[in-house]
């Protein structure tokens, strides 16, 4: 008997002294105790002023087929593509179950059918980044596929269901979903003050959205702002501005720390490029992928809340960025968008433009109509490019400078044609106008004024 309570003073002693060493551990080195935790990127402590993930990698377009015709619907100001991804966090989404692949003619169909809904993104995503946008466990934890389309009922007695789509190769994924309604999906459709019927046709490169019809936007006019090199140094090198050498040849200046970080600035194009030679882990997977693009594009720029992901390729580790007005990408004067990242087992570089567009001032500048899309791709094949030449084709602002003022940006909607890997304006390849001389009363003009970008975020 005195033998088992020794045992049992003795055991006491040994878990008294272990809290004691834990609690020491856990009071004095916070960071070993969270290291195993899975931190969001787009709520820590360290991001809290930046443009949230679920903003920059969110849906660009809603296509909407009420029954009648296909439009595409906006809001210049709600952006309604931001707040349906908002509502469907809310739905329980479950396993997702591919139905077909590879099959142009049901493809087609899928993305034409009657009362449904289409969240587009300009690029794919995978199920688990949806999963990580969304906060839901499962999701991140499911089969990993890529998909850009988000496709629902609008009919409340088929809301039971919502697909996944995805261009490249025509594949359509499927999933159960309870707690999901039609009604606040419909609430926000019906606020659209943006509206253009389109069709959704296959194309030999992929799925192209025509417009039926003349299309009228507003041009826009913006301050453009710049930084001095020395406050992307500060964000881009970790080091002391001391240990920082700089070495200047004409517009060109270099700044480096060693040979492990080098910062080029062209001053006459505005374009800076950082490369770091210690970053050699190249992403593994797709959220990896988006996380790591996300946090080196917003430690550029981290105030750009019309800034979205524009184009990933997975093959080549390879994101892209631009900016967006009144849901329509930005082409500014360079091939790579805003922001560029590369990530390689050699280091990454992050390419990207000293412009941002900042204040939006009042413009005087007549609203531009486009020419139908069935025009722009016969126009095209008359110059000699043969439709299937086209790679991607869609609507977007042009940067322009004013001439009286360097610091003004004029954004005019025209067409954009990416052919043999470049982008160009209709005008670029054929020397031809995208106006259109014939006036249509289902123009799409928009009634603000010039103080939103993508929504009034």
């Amino acid at each position: 008997m005195k033998f088992s309570r020794l045992i049992v003073q003795i055991l006491l002693v040994v878990a008294v002294v272990t809290s004691f060493v834990l609690s020491f551990f856990i009071w004095t080195n916070t960071a070993r105790y969270q290291r195993g935790r899975n931190i969001d990127v787009s709520t820590s402590d360290v991001d809290k002023n930046k443009t949230p993930i679920d903003q920059i990698i969110s849906p660009t377009q809603v296509i909407w087929q009420d029954g009648k015709d296909q439009r595409l619907i906006y809001n210049n100001k709600d952006n309604i593509s931001f707040n349906m991804q908002s509502v469907i966090k809310d739905w329980k989404v479950g396993t997702f179950h591919r139905e077909f692949t590879k099959d142009g003619a049901k493809y087609q169909h899928m993305i034409q059918q009657k009362n449904m809904i289409q969240l587009v993104y300009p690029t794919n995503i995978s199920i688990r980044t949806l999963g990580y946008l969304m906060n839901n466990n499962q999701l991140q934890k499911a089969q990993d596929h890529a998909f850009n389309r988000i496709i629902f009922s609008t009919n409340n007695k088929d809301d039971d269901q919502v697909y996944l789509a995805n261009d490249n190769d025509y594949s359509v994924y499927e999933a159960k979903v309870s707690g999901a309604s039609a009604e606040p999906i419909i609430k926000l459709a019906k606020k659209a003050n943006i509206d253009l019927k389109v069709k959704l046709n296959l194309m030999k490169h992929g799925v192209v959205t025509f417009y039926s019809e003349p299309i009228t936007l507003k041009r826009y006019s913006y301050v453009m702002s710049t930084k001095a090199d020395s406050e992307y140094t500060t964000n881009l090198f970790d080091a002391n501005t001391d240990d920082i050498n700089n070495s200047t040849d004409g517009n060109v200046t270099t700044y480096s720390v060693g040979e492990s970080k080098r910062l080029v600035s062209d001053r006459d194009k505005n374009e800076l490029t950082f490369s770091d030679y210690t970053d050699t882990s190249v992403p593994k997977d797709y959220l990896t992928f988006f996380q790591r693009g996300y946090k080196k594009a917003t430690n550029i720029q981290n105030s750009v809340s019309n800034l979205r992901l524009y184009d990933a390729n997975w093959k080549n580790k390879t994101l892209v960025y631009r900016e967006y007005v009144e849901g329509f990408p930005i082409f500014k004067k360079s091939e790579f968008g805003s922001i560029k990242i590369v990530f390689s087992r050699n280091g990454s570089s992050e390419q990207f433009l000293n412009k941002v567009l900042e204040v939006p001032v009042p413009s005087d500048l007549r609203s531009i109509s486009l020419k139908p899309t069935t025009e722009i791709v016969k126009e095209l094949n008359n110059v000699g490019y043969s439709p299937n030449d086209i790679q991607k084709l869609e609507v977007g602002y042009q940067w322009t400078n004013e001439d009286d003022n360097s610091n003004v940006i004029d954004l005019e909607p025209t067409y954009y044609i990416k052919m043999d890997n470049h982008w160009r304006s209709f005008e670029d390849w054929t020397g031809v106008t995208a106006e259109s001389t014939t006036s249509s009363t289902t123009s799409a003009t928009t009634q603000s004024t010039a103080t939103t970008t993508n929504g009034g975020e």
